[in-house]
């Protein structure tokens, strides 16, 4: 979970270090928006679906110890 938290964090950073007004002026031979959906975006939607995963997993095992305990 939590390296499912930090890889949503990297790319979160990553994606405002795209949107800056001196990195989308910069003269780059590639279109910054495009580079942040593709590297940014994508995996941080992947993170957030993992880490939500493990969430409701994490809560169901609980529910479930408090229903049945120790069978």
């Amino acid at each position: 979970l939590s390296v499912a938290d930090l890889g949503n964090l990297v790319t979160m950073v990553w994606m405002c270090i795209c949107f800056t007004p001196a990195f989308i002026d910069a003269d780059l031979p590639f279109d910054t928006t495009d580079l942040a959906y593709l590297v940014s975006a994508i995996p941080h939607f992947a993170f957030t679906r993992v880490s939500s995963s493990i969430t409701a997993f994490i809560s169901l095992e609980r529910c479930l110890s408090i229903v049945a305990p120790l069978k």
